[in-house]
């Protein structure tokens, strides 16, 4: 390849891209993130190469890999955007005394119990907000191609995320619930097998956990039906389909069928998940600590105590803030 050409070809959508579809592993899925056709991807990626004089991707090899050249690009590029970002927040701050806009990606379980509620107190923060809701694999996606400005998810997917900020939500426990009348005791154990175990699909989080707790509680049960929905899992409990696991918040997106459900603790073998912000170290100013705090009163003066209210032994089990 020839010697690239001047810089004024070098357009900062066009490292967006390439930093995005590097990320991602390929053009295809580079392409899903970025809201782009993959020809359209792969056009961009050519002339980046064609600016740089360089071979970028090795197409040689499935899937395709970054050369030599385009490592050091992937390098450079992620603090070239990040500090891009940063100055562009910073202005907002300094001049708009507010962020032009502002995008929060978080699971469903919290995104119709935070989303509103975090607007409805916090909307002056900026002047256009994008709240969205999404399993874990598409919040990664959104947030690394910069798609997402802030991430709520659980601990233990980021806990080794470099270069963000990262702040604990709240805890709380995993529980049962059951329909009304469930036949059987309503205690964890193989005696559950007796009805249709309700799931979450491995493909949320909840799902993930639950299964391998039940691996290590050396419990099994039939696969016979599965959810991505909080609510859907919900109301076919409360129908009397059977018995699952879930979570206090889970529940809280649904209140309409806590008056058809049995709620339990799990006694042998409990255990939590803990929801985490993350956002990228040092480009949100004070918007972070903000959300953050927002978020941790919105539960603590109102979500968990309606939760308590319905359930008071969940009392001891859920918490607001850092452990």
């Amino acid at each position: 390849m020839k010697h690239g050409k001047s810089l004024g070809s070098f357009e900062f959508r066009t490292l967006q891209v390439f930093v995005t579809t590097a990320e991602q592993g390929g053009m295809t899925r580079g392409a899903e993130v970025l809201g782009m056709t993959q020809s359209g991807v792969s056009q961009t990626i050519a002339a980046l190469e064609e600016a740089v004089g360089r071979q970028l991707f090795d197409r040689t090899v499935r899937p395709i890999v970054l050369t030599g050249a385009g490592r050091a690009l992937l390098e450079r590029g992620k603090k070239i955007l990040a500090d891009v970002q940063q100055a562009y927040f910073e202005a907002a701050e300094i001049e708009k005394a507010q962020l032009a806009n502002i995008s929060i990606t978080m699971p469903e379980s919290l995104a119709n119990v935070l989303g509103p509620r975090l607007y409805h107190r916090a909307g002056a923060m900026a002047r256009s907000w994008r709240i969205s809701n999404a399993l874990f694999p598409d919040q990664l996606s959104r947030f690394n191609a910069h798609a997402a400005d802030i991430m709520i998810t659980e601990e233990s997917h980021v806990s080794g995320m470099i270069g963000v900020e990262r702040y604990t939500v709240f805890t709380e426990p995993y529980v049962l619930i059951f329909p009304k009348d469930f036949p059987l005791e309503t205690e964890l154990g193989p005696h559950l097998s007796a009805s249709k175990f309700i799931r979450f699909s491995l493909r949320s989080s909840v799902g993930r956990k639950t299964e391998a707790q039940l691996n290590r509680l050396q419990l099994k049960f039939p696969e016979q039906v599965e959810f991505d929905s909080v609510t859907g899992h919900a109301r076919a409990v409360s129908l009397g389909d059977g018995w699952g696991i879930t979570t206090p918040l889970c529940l809280a997106q649904t209140p309409d069928v806590f008056d058809d459900l049995v709620v339990k603790p799990i006694s042998r073998g409990s255990f939590y998940r803990r929801m985490s912000l993350v956002a990228r170290e040092g480009i949100l100013g004070k918007a972070t600590e903000t959300v953050t705090e927002e978020c941790r009163a919105i539960l603590s003066e109102d979500v968990i105590p309606s939760l308590v209210e319905r359930l008071p032994w969940l009392e001891e089990f859920m918490s607001v803030g850092e452990p």
